[in-house]
């Protein structure tokens, strides 16, 4: 009679030949969770397509950020044609210029779509000059034969004539190099403190302690607005960048130092911890080598749940005035051209970076949402 097959024991699995084979790595099961949710997987695609529009936005815009005509202000958004007004395909598309009309009885100015005016649409245009990377070029992703006084915006232009899709996407980098500096310091001294805290206690822990409530007990929003009114009014932008970047970091890092404290105190008494003192290990051994890649999972998840925080919070400050100041651009800062309802009547289209917002925000959550049922050692496999 056949032998009976056993099941598998826990972290095996059995072949066809009935080996034992060494089941998935901690980190292996981490990406096979990430992969097999959809949500997560979106929003990850997502997050590496904002990333790259960061990066690369000198490329891909049609005009320089900066670039203003005088002559287009308050140009509404060109829709892309693929056919003429007859009905006829075009094998390449195009978008109509704009002609402005007076209404005779309210003397209100708009635009109308002019038909005489096609400006077809080619990839890798000549454009506005742009570096990147010590790379320097002037052909753009997607544009229109400007020497021939063709133009093109997608989303409009402003009150001084720039092109609102360019800005938008150049605002991505402002953006993002703040939430990723503000998130990467906050991360790295909340992480040093907490595992010094946690580790060695005593006098050192008790000390750390008080100083993380005193970081903790200042209001937030009042003290932003306090420390930036300090800034002189014709500060240069980056070191408003810093400056801000800075404020924001000295009360990010205290309350996750708090929550890795807490997971080292828990693994202080762990047998592996005290197997790697009984035989000898180092202080920094054990923190380096047992202890902080214990934290790993808490370090990603926090890390992805506070870049759409620090997007938010950034956008809302830049929105007051208090944030990036010009030349720079952000997505708050483009928003604050429209603090009146006059400017937003005329002009709707400049509210376009509230969809970046938005989308990145929904982006950076879905991601940190699967990352976390990822990273959970109890969850389903």
């Amino acid at each position: 009679m056949a032998e009976e097959q056993k099941p598998a024991a826990a972290g095996f699995e059995i072949d066809a030949v009935g080996a034992g084979r060494t089941s998935l790595t901690y980190w292996q099961l981490v990406r096979h969770r990430l992969r097999r949710n959809r949500y997560g997987m979106t929003g990850m695609v997502l997050v590496v397509l904002i990333v790259v529009i960061g990066i690369f936005h000198a490329v891909l815009t049609p005009y320089n950020a900066l670039s203003n005509h005088r002559d287009r202000q308050y140009y509404p958004p060109q829709l892309i044609h693929w056919l003429y007004a007859d009905g006829e395909f075009q094998p390449r598309p195009f978008v109509y210029g704009w002609t402005e009309e007076m209404d005779p009885v309210t003397f209100e100015f708009s635009y109308v779509e002019d038909k005489e005016q096609k400006f077809p649409l080619t990839f890798f245009a000549p454009g506005d000059d742009w570096s990147l990377f010590g790379l320097a070029g002037s052909r753009r992703l997607l544009g229109v034969d400007a020497a021939a006084g063709h133009y093109m915006h997608l989303l409009g232009t402003d009150n001084l004539g720039r092109d609102v899709f360019s800005r938008m996407l150049a605002g991505t980098t402002t953006t993002l190099l703040m939430a990723f500096t503000v998130v990467m310091l906050a991360a790295v001294i909340g992480l040093t403190v907490g595992l010094c805290a946690g580790y060695f206690a005593g006098n050192f822990d008790l000390v750390m302690q008080r100083v993380t409530e005193f970081m903790q007990s200042f209001p937030d929003l009042p003290l932003y607005l306090a420390l930036l009114a300090l800034l002189p009014a014709r500060a240069d932008s980056t070191y408003v960048f810093i400056a801000f970047a800075g404020i924001l970091v000295l009360l990010r890092w205290a309350p996750f130092s708090r929550e890795i404290r807490g997971m080292v105190l828990a693994m202080r008494g762990m047998d592996y911890v005290r197997a790697a003192v009984a035989v000898g290990a180092g202080n920094r051994r054990i923190l380096f080598r047992h202890i902080m890649p214990n934290t790993t999972s808490q370090v990603i998840v926090w890390v992805t749940y506070n870049f759409p925080e620090i997007i938010l919070l950034e956008t809302f400050l830049s929105f007051l005035g208090v944030g990036i100041q010009q030349p720079a651009i952000s997505w708050g800062l483009m928003l604050n051209q429209i603090l009146d309802f006059q400017t937003f009547n005329a002009a709707p289209w400049m509210m376009a970076p509230v969809s970046m917002v938005v989308l990145s925000v929904l982006a950076f959550n879905a991601f940190g949402d699967s990352l976390r049922d990822a990273v959970d050692p109890h969850g389903a496999t």
